[in-house]
């Protein structure tokens, strides 16, 4: 049997240069690169300008740009799609998803209108409605023709981490934000929660934690100072928003309330040791979103705890050996990071939540734990 090698060679030459739809890739690809040449050097100048015209908006201190620039990057990259606004909400818990988030098997059988699943899985946990935050809170957040508004709006990341229990850990590169353009955040490894302990070491400055116990007469200015020996470069922050932020969360978050009972426990007894049991859950205990009161959360004990007899607890001593990770699994590892986002210090997510739903039996579904 003869096989004729050059029209072989042929036909995978041209196999491997056409795709499923028998279109040419090579002339396609080089006339796409022809294509983008020729926008970039009609637009080199007008495009520099545009990148220059893209500001900080004064509403919600996002970066926005501006819409001709948008038009300008989506022509540039003929395969790529603009997926559009985060427009869609999950109609069980109000979650937000962008278009294509959606569960695409359960909207075909919902008569194509979007169904999301990837929140509260289709309603089959139930969660309580978001909680309007405290007053001062709120109207930082929605005053936004307020100067002051707009001003913590664009640092609010900064008065969250003032207040913060704990500290990210993490390799974080800076250096890539210096020059111009938008804010770049990097890290390198694996990102994790630390606390530390009740008061710092002998001439140390106070930070995270500590800040609650340790010099609370100066506390906005030790506050202050902490972030800023931080980040030097976020020196511009309002000692009057630090101060209604202080006293929003002293008379709303039971975490800060338990840390503050150790603060004038410590002022009564000198010298003494105590601690800080910030209790845990496992799979069998029950499951608490409401707001929680301050003993679900927390236990402030005289003397030294060992950590082998509470491995699912976070115990904050008066003075710890270094930095302790939390579990993610811990129900308060986000309300510890995050004073700002949960001021009332709800609970987290835990393990051993179960499904709920008319569907579910007993003995089936209904254990499952998401």
């Amino acid at each position: 049997m003869h096989i004729d090698m050059g029209k072989r060679k042929r036909n995978l030459d041209i196999i491997a240069t056409s795709n499923l739809f028998g279109e040419n890739t090579k002339i396609r690809h080089d006339e796409r690169i022809k294509k983008k040449r020729k926008m970039f050097n009609n637009s080199e100048g007008s495009n520099k300008k545009l990148c220059i015209d893209r500001f900080l908006s004064p509403h919600n201190g996002m970066v926005e740009f501006p819409s001709q620039y948008i038009q300008q990057l989506k022509e540039s990259y003929t395969e790529r799609s603009y997926l559009g606004k985060p427009e869609y909400k999950c109609t069980h818990c109000n979650a937000i998803f962008w278009f294509n988030e959606r569960n695409k098997p359960m909207t075909r059988h919902n008569n194509l209108q979007p169904v999301y699943s990837n929140c509260c899985k289709n309603g089959k946990i139930k969660m309580p409605k978001y909680r309007d935050p405290p007053p001062y809170l709120n109207e930082l957040l929605h005053q936004k023709k307020d100067s002051r508004s707009r001003h913590f709006l664009q640092k609010i990341r900064q008065y969250n981490s003032m207040f913060a229990f704990t500290s990210m850990g993490g390799n974080i590169d800076k250096k890539i934000n210096d020059g111009d353009g938008p804010y770049v955040f990097r890290v390198n490894g694996q990102i994790h929660h630390r606390i530390g302990s009740l008061l710092p070491l002998p001439n140390n400055c106070p930070k995270f934690a500590e800040l609650y116990i340790f010099d609370t007469k100066n506390e906005i200015e030790n506050r202050i100072r902490a972030l800023t020996k931080e980040e030097p470069d976020k020196q511009n922050l309002d000692p009057e928003i630090v101060k209604g932020l202080q006293r929003m969360l002293d008379q709303y978050n039971p975490l800060v309330k338990i840390f503050r009972q150790a603060r004038d426990f410590l002022e009564e007894h000198k010298g003494i040791d105590i601690s800080i049991r910030i209790l845990g859950a496992d799979k069998s205990d029950r499951i608490q979103y409401e707001i929680p009161h301050q003993e679900e959360l927390a236990i402030l004990i005289v003397g030294d705890l060992s950590l082998e007899n509470y491995k699912r607890d976070i115990i904050v001593s008066t003075h710890n050996n270094g930095l302790r990770r939390i579990s993610i699994f811990h129900p308060a590892y986000m309300p510890l990071q995050y004073p700002l986002l949960f001021p009332y210090g709800e609970r987290g997510f835990q393990l051993g939540i179960k499904y709920q739903g008319p569907n579910l039996n007993q003995k089936g579904e209904n254990s499952k734990r998401q």
